[in-house]
């Protein structure tokens, strides 16, 4: 009677574990990018032209490795926590300015009435990219023109919450963050809120085919004496679904305002996306900027992305992608001030991505 009651006892704390078990997760996930690239018309120590080949990480996605954990607490709420490091994969350094989980770090609760997260978090203007932006995140597309694409914000405060609504599905989404940038910048400071202040907000909404992105940021200037400075982001984006095809095209205005003046940009692009085969997807998009008087000029830039699948988790890709600059601007296909004033540049790299 006693080894059938221990049995029992060791049977239904056996079943309990797993059910524990079955209630929790942590995943380790990852991405290994690396590239060869080319790229003509780079500005050289003499102030002349040249060509550069390197062997580059991250060309269509970050390299990078995280930790996801999830938990169900019962009755609709749970807890969720995101670690997520960026690195250069050509050196083995980290991105970020160094930081040692830079692309993501946070903690939060889920609940019925939404998801609230702590710590540091990708922006939601760097998701505003992802969703409409085909190209996005490879860096031959709007990071170019502006790297508030790819940005994160320290301690910050995220708010989700998807609803139902006219037949469709919307999404809000809020970030709020007491000091953007706590390594180059100051971050939170006594006294001088203003100092580092970001406050984000995106809204999507998702009826058939049809999606339909409202984006808006402020950033204050972080450093005691640039705290007065306001950085602001308004955006509008679309995408519609055809299933093997996906069109795009989306509008974003950028005013900053400091005591030397006011100086305003607007960036415009349109794209597509089309998935020939289950192996082999091609993206493309042109972007545009109509600038006011930042002195960064109207350039163009046209950007293709390939891919093909050589399994589930590792493709082959090709990145090709031409600026056409003004004679005074020298946008280049890895951001402003990268080619040659008045130069067309023409970027491409071939690389191999890994995922697990």
């Amino acid at each position: 009677m006693k080894k059938k009651a221990r049995f029992g006892l060791l049977a239904g704390l056996s079943l309990t574990a797993s059910y524990a078990a079955a209630q929790s997760s942590v995943t380790l996930y990852g991405i290994v990018d690396v590239g060869v690239e080319f790229i003509n018309h780079v500005p050289t120590a003499g102030g002349k032209s040249g060509t550069q080949f390197s062997v580059i990480s991250g060309g269509a996605q970050t390299s990078r490795w995280g930790l996801r954990v999830k938990e169900d607490l019962g009755g609709g709420y749970g807890t969720t926590a995101v670690l997520e490091n960026g690195f250069d994969a050509t050196k083995g350094t980290l991105n970020n300015s160094g930081r040692l989980f830079g692309r993501a770090a946070y903690v939060g609760l889920t609940t019925p009435m939404g998801e609230l997260t702590l710590g540091r978090h990708p922006t939601l203007t760097y998701e505003f990219a992802l969703a409409y932006d085909p190209v996005a995140p490879a860096i031959f597309s709007s990071p170019a023109f502006d790297p508030a694409f790819v940005s994160r914000a320290d301690n910050s405060v995220e708010y989700r919450k998807d609803v139902q609504f006219l037949g469709g599905k919307l999404s809000l989404n809020a970030l709020y963050s007491f000091g953007y940038d706590s390594v180059a910048g100051v971050g939170p400071v006594a006294g001088d809120y203003r100092v580092g202040k970001e406050e984000n907000a995106l809204l999507n909404y998702k009826r058939g085919i049809l999606s339909i992105g409202l984006l808006f940021d402020e950033q204050k200037g972080n450093t005691l004496a640039t705290q007065s400075n306001k950085t602001q982001r308004f955006g509008a984006g679309t995408q519609i679904d055809l299933d093997t095809v996906k069109l795009y095209g989306a509008y974003r205005f950028l005013a900053v305002r400091a005591g030397t003046g006011n100086q305003y940009a607007s960036l415009y692009w349109i794209g597509a996306q089309y998935l020939a085969t289950p192996a082999f997807n091609i993206s493309s998009d042109i972007l545009y900027q109509n600038d006011k008087n930042t002195g960064t000029g109207n350039p163009v830039m046209a950007s293709l992305l390939a891919s093909y699948l050589l399994s589930k988790r590792t493709d082959v890709y090709l990145e090709l992608a031409t600026v056409l600059n003004k004679k005074h601007t020298n946008l280049g296909v890895n951001g402003f001030g990268t080619s040659v004033v008045g130069q067309t540049q023409t970027g491409a790299i071939v690389g191999l991505r890994t995922k697990f």
